[in-house]
């Protein structure tokens, strides 16, 4: 940012209203942009990409039970056909997930002495892809009634014995977590917008005849109202116009003044900062350095300085 020069051709024009600095539009279009598409990302996620590897485990996992459920045949003799399919997920999803119900078949299913070794197993398999059903949403009869148990258990083996990649399972925590960033990075756009908006309604305006500067709330302001224009965070496009206290409407005031968001704001103040302040600018000014060697090297000049 320039400390001292400002441009004469924009000073020297009227201006009704400072156009809003292209870089910064820019800038901040690109991030509302950005986070737009992350949000859009997430949305896609949670609808589509989350959703669908989660019913890919929900087919692995009743594929692990109708497993599970053969094997308990030996045991209990027509299990497999008698109890494959669930009537009220609901209610059976709630019995399993019960702790002692859950510490009685992990119990059962690691002890080979049990007399209930496979259908704990079974109950556990069962657990397993009605949970992957209710994280997707599937957990209702239609999605549980089988009806030919043997044969949807010779499709799912031929399609998931051949491959060594098991589907990953889906937790709730991960489609909620989509959920937040679409909700998120959404709310950040339309605050992004709102705020590109609200800066675009801001006016400064120009009078070049009486370098009078127009702030937003409608006040007018000129060199002679300047106390002081305060640099302090001139590295960060920020200045502070102090008032003096004689100005009707800002009198004592400290105005704070973006000069990024629009442009020739600067230019505007830099111009009333050397109108108010001339000798501040002269001692800023660089001084030149005095010439000594230059008498110095004349032929002559000695002989004149002894004379």
């Amino acid at each position: 940012m320039s400390e001292a020069s400002f441009d004469e051709t924009i000073v020297n024009e009227p201006c009704a209203k400072a156009p809003l600095n292209p870089r910064w539009r820019l800038k901040l279009g690109v991030i509302a942009f950005i986070v737009f598409l992350v949000g859009c990302w997430g949305l896609w996620d949670a609808t589509s990409v989350y959703p669908n590897r989660g019913k890919k485990f929900a087919e692995w996992a009743k594929w692990q039970y109708l497993e599970q459920a053969k094997n308990a045949d030996s045991e209990d003799f027509g299990i497999f056909l008698r109890e494959a399919s669930v009537t009220d997920p609901g209610a059976e999803f709630a019995r399993l997930s019960a702790p002692e119900r859950m510490t009685q078949n992990r119990q059962d299913s690691a002890n080979p002495n049990s007399s209930r070794t496979k259908r704990a197993a079974m109950q556990m398999a069962r657990h397993q892809w009605l949970e992957a059903l209710r994280v997707v949403g599937m957990l209702d009869a239609e999605h549980t009634t089988i009806e030919s148990p043997q044969r949807q258990l010779d499709e799912l083996r031929q399609k998931w014995s051949s491959t060594s990649n098991n589907p990953k399972p889906l937790s709730s925590f991960d489609l909620l977590t989509q959920w937040l960033i679409m909700g998120v990075c959404y709310t950040v756009t339309i605050v992004m917008v709102i705020h590109m908006m609200r800066v675009a309604s801001v006016r400064y305006a120009w009078e070049p005849e009486t370098m009078t500067l127009t702030l937003p709330d409608g006040a007018k302001i000129t060199p002679d109202d300047l106390e002081e224009i305060d640099k302090r965070k001139w590295d960060k496009f920020i200045v502070f116009l102090k008032i003096r206290d004689t100005h009707d409407q800002l009198g004592g005031q400290e105005v704070r003044v973006d000069t990024y968001q629009h442009t020739r704001v600067e230019d505007w103040i830099l111009a009333m900062e050397a109108k108010a302040f001339p000798s501040q600018q002269e001692e800023d000014a660089p001084q030149p350095e005095p010439n000594t060697s230059a008498e110095s090297d004349q032929p002559g000049a000695d002989e004149e300085q002894q004379a």
